[in-house]
């Protein structure tokens, strides 16, 4: 309807109906503009001269006016409407006959929802805002259902949305009454004018086609939830701004179709009313949302959840200026700027500036590790260093055996042996110690300390350039790559005077030569006897001990490594998946 708060007062002479189209009222009531035309009449801004106020008065139509019969649909309308007290449904104030029948009701002033849908207009008519006059549409429906009134021809050409928030279920010509055995005698159609704009007028079909339900085009008694048929086809425009069914279609599409979907004709439904949509629409019966009360609750319940949907967007966003707030490269600072930022995603996964606060800081590591990561690296590297004890301990117990191959081989000191042997026992003994107590640092520098005593002793005993050389670089790699002796110069250097001590006490003469480069390089240990195949065979056996034992230990590191790349790996991939794609 028209709001005529600006448009200019007509005279009655001039406003007063032809004589080949409506009659006049009483003279209480001075007609005005008319407001809109309908099956059965037309409705006319009117003002009554008594209370002083406007009104809109329906009068029937002349062409409409063929008998008793017509007439009394036409005052039924009027009584029906008039029993049914509620705010979303137009009070009657008058009801009367001059000429012919007519009644006067409250005046509106607002729009009809089928002129909002069709203009498509998002800023004065947000989806929000039309979902709860909805609301309040079926709930004023199912007003009349509990007292026993069935609009049947619901359609947003018969919805009012008033200018203060008011929602009006208007034109219950075509209602039926439970207690009112005439009721189904009225039968009328749908005429769709040039433009596809359906209009109810009297005929042989009940209803509205394109809002009519399948049981209600059959001609089938109907009850409320075909109500509830043409509120969902309502919804579905409302929400998709499409109609359910096509104007041109809606026999066959009717009474075909098992429901009607709003995400066919818009992606972008909401499933929650896409299936509210959907279960209001369907043509079982059995099937159908079986008040009206329950379709508004669906909706409002999406509602409710929007609303939350709001507050966590809210929420989300003080989180993650709260994250963009904290500044510092403490770990503390970075640990509470990680949490905020946290709390934002997980409320708002789409919130930028909580994406931008974890880029930052997933992409710029601290300049010093934090405490609780520090502590956790040097647990892992000293399960490291255990399994370099395991395999040491193993390595130097496993060489004892050798000693009664090399008396067996001829040994010209008793003392070498022993010393040899009680290092090699020690060595063994302070690696099985730390494997088993974990004692990583100290051990670790002691063991460091023994082993240099070993190959200084097997470089004076047999001499720096025969075993020195294979022991000395096959364990250099080993002391260089454990992770809890940080100290490369350390250990480089412990192994070079390993060799460096039995070299220079040789050539200064303290101890007997035990090479000569006459016609060339020749090794003579001075400690031992054996003849040039035994000592062969000795050194082919410390070759492959050491080389086991080298394959093992290094073997483990490797592996450590290697689990430890990947898991930085898939950690950094998935961390990779919260910062925003550039």
């Amino acid at each position: 309807m028209t709001d005529d708060a600006n448009a200019p007062t007509i005279p009655e002479t001039e406003a007063r109906p032809s004589s080949g189209s409506l009659v006049k009222p009483p003279d209480r009531y001075v007609m005005r503009t008319m407001l809109g035309r309908g099956g059965m009449g037309e409705v006319w801004l009117a003002r009554d001269v008594r209370i002083e106020r406007d009104i809109a008065i329906k009068l029937m139509r002349r062409d409409r006016n063929q008998g008793d019969d017509a007439v009394a649909r036409f005052l039924r309308e009027a009584r029906v409407q008039g029993r049914l007290e509620h705010p979303g449904i137009v009070p009657v104030h008058d009801l009367g006959e001059q000429d012919a029948p007519y009644f006067a009701m409250k005046r509106l002033a607002g729009t009809n929802l089928a002129d909002v849908v069709a203009a498509h207009d998002e800023a004065t008519w947000p989806r929000r805002t039309l979902l709860a006059r909805f609301i309040d549409v079926c709930l004023a429906v199912e007003f009349a259902h509990e007292r026993g009134v069935i609009h049947r021809d619901l359609k947003p050409a018969n919805i009012m949305l008033g200018d203060y928030g008011e929602s009006y279920v208007l034109d219950w010509g075509l209602a039926r009454i439970a207690d009112d055995a005439d009721s189904d005698a009225i039968r009328t159609s749908d005429l769709v004018s040039g433009d596809h704009t359906p209009q109810t007028v009297a005929g042989q079909m009940l209803g509205t086609p394109g809002y009519m339900s399948p049981e209600q085009m059959r001609g089938e008694p109907v009850d409320r939830r075909t109500d509830v048929y043409a509120l969902g086809c309502i919804l579905h425009e409302v929400v998709a701004g499409a109609p359910a069914i096509p104007r041109d279609k809606t026999l066959e599409v009717t009474l075909s179709a098992a429901c009607h979907r709003p995400s066919a004709a818009n992606a972008d439904v909401p499933p929650e009313l896409d299936d509210a949509c959907a279960r209001a629409t369907a043509a079982d019966l059995a099937s159908r949302t079986p008040t009206a009360r329950a379709l508004a609750d669906a909706v409002q319940q999406f509602l409710d959840g929007d609303r939350d949907l709001a507050r966590r967007k809210e929420l989300a966003q003080e989180h993650a200026l709260r994250a963009a707030s904290i500044t510092g490269d403490d770990a503390s600072f970075r640990a509470e700027a990680m949490r905020e930022a946290g709390r934002a995603i997980a409320l708002d996964p789409g919130n930028s500036i909580a994406q931008g606060v974890l880029a930052r800081l997933l992409l710029t590591p601290p300049r010093e590790i934090p405490p609780a990561a520090r502590e956790k690296l040097e647990r892992e590297r000293a399960d490291v260093l255990r399994r370099v004890y395991r395999g040491g301990a193993t390595t130097y117990l496993l060489l004892l055996l050798l000693i009664p191959v090399i008396i067996h081989l001829g040994i010209e000191a008793s003392w070498p042996v022993g010393a040899i042997t009680l290092e090699l026992l020690a060595l063994g003994l302070t690696c099985v110690y730390a494997y088993t107590r974990a004692r990583v640092t100290n051990l670790a520098l002691l063991v460091l300390f023994e082993h240099f005593t070993l190959l200084t002793t097997v470089g004076f005993v047999l001499g720096p350039l025969l075993l020195t050389p294979i022991l000395m670089f096959g364990t250099l790699p080993i002391g260089l790559m454990l992770p809890i002796l940080r100290r490369p110069k350390l250990v480089a250097g412990a192994h070079l005077m390993s060799f460096v001590l039995p070299m220079a006490c040789e050539l200064a003469g303290v101890v007997p030569r035990t090479f000569t480069l006459t016609g060339g390089l020749t090794l003579t240990p001075w400690a031992s006897a054996t003849t040039p195949t035994a000592l062969a065979f000795l050194i082919v056996v410390i070759v492959f001990a050491q080389a086991i034992a080298n394959t093992y230990i290094l073997d483990a590191q490797r592996g450590a490594q290697d689990r430890a790349q990947e898991q930085l790996h898939v950690q950094a991939w998935q961390l990779a998946q919260l910062v925003p794609t550039q």
